[in-house]
């Protein structure tokens, strides 16, 4: 077994789901044998199109001893229960950021599995990008010097598309909209790249969008190593990303077409890093390798199962993102700065 595919299932099978599968279909490492949605249809359709089986009910589904583990795209608000009835049945599991739409329900993702023995996963890609790895590269070598500040964006008009029958118009489901959304990206990708956050003051507003959710905010991190970092998004502006980051001997800027984002086999061609050193005025084009953050994801989760490695980004480090975007929405809400450690307490 050690040397053939993984098998998975996929659970909750929209948009998302058929982007993770087109990324297996890639590896030889990851194999879909079973997929469920509560709609028959959606089943039936991605049965066809990815040649796997189509299980009637998620019981079912993970009663299928081929099943290895699980690859669940449901809305955020849904996580949970899939998550806990796989662990339970010993099967490992991955899922799409954000871990969870609760701190309360984060946390018990990452103590169901732990506590279960099973891998656990967690579908954060912005730090996979061929850009956010040679940044990190850049930063540990010492070339930058001492670290001074980061800038991050990560927006789209998404939220003008929403009508009361999609689960991201609501506040409760999505809260704090291109927060939990969008800006948990770039949350993980600084604490990987700076370290833990500290305290965090956001503002946000509802400006343009039709739903209940906001769609501009503006998030100001300290973290834990002193540095300031800045973390825009919105749901409403032409799509956007990119990460800036500031040190005492150089400067580097890393920006991605955003109409590639969902292709991640292409999308380090249609990216750019540059670096500016002190005292100069030109900006340096840094080469970028070709590379695939959903399939090595995927095949991360895989050699996990098979015993070969650990998450990179597995519970903990999941819940700590999405701390950052709790206190960012207690600080909206409050008007003050929150500290990472009275989300995580309470």
């Amino acid at each position: 077994m050690a040397d053939t595919a993984v098998r998975v299932a996929a659970v909750g099978l929209g948009r998302w789901a058929k982007t993770l599968a087109e990324a297996i279909k890639k590896s030889d490492k990851v194999k879909i044998v079973n997929c469920f949605s509560r709609s028959e249809k959606n089943r039936a359709a991605f049965a066809q199109q990815y040649q796997c089986r189509a299980a009637k009910t998620y019981a079912e589904l993970l009663s299928d001893p081929e099943v290895e583990g699980v690859i669940i795209t449901t809305p955020n608000d849904a996580h949970g229960e899939p998550v806990f009835e796989a662990a339970a049945k010993g099967k490992a599991v991955y899922v799409d950021k954000p871990i969870a739409h609760t701190m309360a329900e984060a946390t018990k993702i990452d103590r169901a599995c732990r506590d279960a023995g099973v891998p656990l996963s967690v579908g954060h890609s912005a730090r996979r990008l061929m850009g956010s790895r040679k940044i990190k590269e850049i930063i540990d070598s010492g070339e930058m010097g001492k670290l001074v500040m980061a800038e991050c964006n990560f927006s789209n008009d998404r939220s003008l598309e929403l009508t009361p029958d999609k689960w991201r118009w609501y506040r409760d489901k999505s809260p704090g909209g291109p927060l939990i959304q969008l800006a948990v990206h770039h949350a993980d990708t600084l604490n990987y790249l700076f370290g833990a956050a500290r305290n965090v003051t956001c503002m946000a507003k509802r400006l343009y969008t039709p739903a209940e959710i906001e769609d501009v905010t503006m998030t100001i991190l300290e973290m834990e190593s002193g540095q300031l970092c800045y973390i825009g998004s919105n749901w409403a502006s032409q799509g956007t990303f990119f990460t800036n980051v500031y040190g005492m001997e150089a400067n580097l800027y890393f920006t991605l077409d955003f109409n590639f984002w969902s292709q991640s086999d292409v999308v380090d061609r249609h990216s750019h890093l540059e670096i500016q050193y002190r005292g100069s005025s030109e900006h340096k084009p840094i080469p970028l390798g070709q590379g695939d953050s959903f399939r090595e994801q995927l095949e991360e989760f895989a050699d996990c199962i098979r015993g070969k490695r650990q998450p990179e980004v597995g519970g903990r480090e999941a819940i700590a993102a999405l701390a950052i975007v709790y206190a960012a929405i207690r600080s909206a809400e409050s008007g003050r700065t929150v500290a990472i450690k009275e989300v995580m307490e309470d």
